[in-house]
């Protein structure tokens, strides 16, 4: 194989792939001044070994500031950029690799998908394989003999059924060499099938790490004595049943009822396959963003990177005609959300403005395009926030007693958005994860801002969740961080419960008027506005938070008891605060999380950051 040329590193853009001299591949995650330019290994955080195996960050500039407390590695070779033309086989047609794990597939499917960070394409795991796709057609094919939990893949009837052909993940492009344990991974898997002859390099400066691979057929593979050594090889991804042609298999495409998207609107970006001329750096890569959006009764809030949050009520409204609108009168610039069909306002403006409001109230939140258009509404605040977003892994939550549901949320928010409010938006949402609503703020506490465990405490305890929320009271029991069902439940009682009677009684005493929302926000004020003058409400919120408290410690008896076999109890979500006296004279271990508003929300977030979290 050629030697790729060797760089002083300093001089490479941020995003750059290198292989230092210890033959280490790193990756450029800081290229600011002389003094501050530094490396970590790729990928990060490394998979697969313990921290003591891993190489750490490295500075890049000797003698600077980072360099007084990181190793320095000021040359390295830095891989090439690689387009679609170059990632696509003979024919346009996708090449298929077979590989001894998942873990290398994965890996593998993640380099091309960096290099290739010119061209729209992301890798990501679909059926028992992984695909680098640019959300349309699949490029290439990346299929595995053992699972990341050790399950083998049965490919024989797959192979008869889809007439595969493919090579070994040993013959595929060069780069893939300086993929952590790549050889010692390839050795102990004892590769003894014949692949066909591996392909020769073009002779160009261009293709100095790029091989393609000419592929051959693969017959199934024959019973032996040591399945473990048997052919490992690919297949066309059938992602969708009513993809156009097997050869360029499409991923569905997210579009509310009864729109036919275009092709650019399933996309969000051209998909023509303009080329990119390798060069000898690696421009900035944008990753997918990590989000929380945990969608509640009472409000929508989402988590993000760098201090990014939002929230606003869950309310959908009617768009109506702002008819009136100075630069001292808000009005005019307020545009409803255009989403396939609808048209709608939201959270404080629907309730502002519509003269038809919706909320989510049952089981049916799920399948109510109420839900749908408030996920929506999240991605419209996330583009306020960070303009230049156009990937995203969403985290979200569903209550304890709905979470059987989760299937359909996933099904519902992954896919294609195209957008208009303040201007037109396009969303790629690749995948999405779902948890128990009050599993995020067991998270929030048991992991680092980065989502490294940081309370070893909690991981080997068993901890009991109250989280009360706006319609339902959820209760959860994690032990050891296993989710135990038997302890774990809801009540049909939460905070709306103070708002509606507190509602009632300034109807009834002062014939005040205020929507939910509205009341809400004067509980947390602690006073109402009567005629412009201002009234203390705690005569009102005392009785009303005395019999949500009854209803809620009953439950929480019949599940825990005295509590005494759990290490710990977590009282969150926007009631907790209220009702935390109550709760604490019954588990006297309990603690009101900080900031318990956002606590599901901020765990969820953390739980992203977490590369498990989206592997399957």
């Amino acid at each position: 194989m050629s030697e790729l040329e060797s760089v002083p590193t300093e001089t490479l853009p941020e995003g750059a792939l290198f292989v230092g001299p210890d033959g280490v591949l790193y990756q450029v995650v800081m290229a600011g001044s002389a003094g501050f330019r530094k490396a970590e290994p790729w990928p990060w955080p490394p998979h697969g070994r313990s921290v003591t195996e891993r190489p750490g960050t490295v500075a890049l500039v000797p003698g600077s500031l980072l360099a007084r407390n990181y190793p320095v590695v000021a040359k390295g070779r830095p891989l090439s950029t690689v387009s679609r033309a170059e990632i696509l086989g003979p024919a346009d047609q996708p090449l298929h690799f077979g590989f001894p794990s998942e873990e290398l597939a994965k890996l593998a499917a993640q380099l091309d998908e960096t290099l290739a960070c010119q061209s729209g394409l992301t890798a990501r795991r679909a059926r028992e394989r992984w695909l680098l796709t640019d959300g349309r057609r699949v490029f290439r094919v990346y299929h595995y003999q053992t699972g990341s939990r050790g399950e083998q893949v049965d490919l024989g009837p797959r192979f008869a059924e889809e007439h595969i052909e493919a090579v070994s993940c040993a013959k595929g492009p060069r780069y893939w060499q300086y993929i952590p344990f790549w050889e010692e991974t390839l050795s102990a898997s004892v590769q003894t099938t014949d692949y066909g002859p591996e392909p020769a390099l073009e002779p160009s400066a261009k293709e100095r790490t790029m091989a393609t691979p000419q592929p051959t057929h693969l017959q199934p593979p024959q019973k032996t004595k040591h399945p473990e050594v048997q052919a490992i090889t690919a297949a066309v991804e059938e992602l969708e049943k009513q993809a156009a042609t097997p050869a360029t298999p499409e991923l569905h495409a997210s579009s509310p009822p009864g729109e036919m998207p275009t092709e650019r609107e399933e996309t969000g970006r051209h998909t023509t396959s303009h080329e990119h001329e390798p060069t000898s750096r690696v421009g900035r890569r944008t990753p997918a963003m990590i989000l929380s959006i945990d969608i509640g009764y009472g409000y929508t809030k989402g988590v993000g990177p760098d201090g990014l949050n939002f929230s606003f009520p869950s309310v959908i409204g009617t768009a109506e005609d702002i008819r009136f609108a100075t630069d001292l009168i808000r009005g005019g610039e307020e545009r409803p959300v255009k989403y396939g069909d609808w048209r709608f306002f939201y959270g404080e403006q629907a309730i502002l403005q519509s003269r038809v409001q919706s909320t989510i109230f049952d089981r049916s939140r799920v399948h109510d395009s109420t839900y749908k258009m408030l996920f929506v509404a999240a991605l419209v605040e996330l583009a306020k926030l960070a303009p230049d977003i156009k990937r995203i892994q969403v985290v979200t939550g569903l209550p304890v007693d709905f979470f059987g549901d989760r299937p359909d949320v996933v099904k519902s928010f992954e896919g294609i958005y195209r957008v208009a409010a303040e201007q037109a938006m396009d969303f790629a949402v690749e995948s999405v994860f779902v948890a128990p609503q009050p599993f995020g703020s067991l998270f929030r506490e048991l992991l680092s801002e980065n989502g490294r465990i940081a309370n070893t405490d909690m991981e080997g305890g068993r901890i009991g969740v109250i989280d009360v929320g706006t319609y339902t009271t959820d209760f959860v029991v994690a032990d050891e961080l296993r989710y135990v069902q038997r302890l774990s439940g809801s009540v049909r009682i939460g905070w709306s419960k103070v708002i509606s009677q507190v509602q009632q009684a300034l109807g009834d005493r002062y014939m005040l008027e205020l929507t939910p929302h509205e009341v809400d926000r004067a509980i947390q004020a602690g006073q109402a506005k009567v005629r412009g003058e201002p009234v203390s409400l705690e005569s009102l919120i005392k009785p009303a938070v005395t019999d949500i408290q009854t209803a809620i410690v009953a439950r929480a008896r019949d599940l825990w008891g005295q509590g005494t076999s759990l290490d710990a109890v977590l009282i969150t979500g926007g009631g907790g605060p209220q009702l935390y006296d109550a709760l604490h004279e019954i588990y006297p271990h309990a603690n009101l999380l900080r900031n318990a508003f956002w606590a599901n929300a901020e765990g969820l977030y953390r739980l992203g950051q977490r590369s498990a979290t989206f592997d399957g």
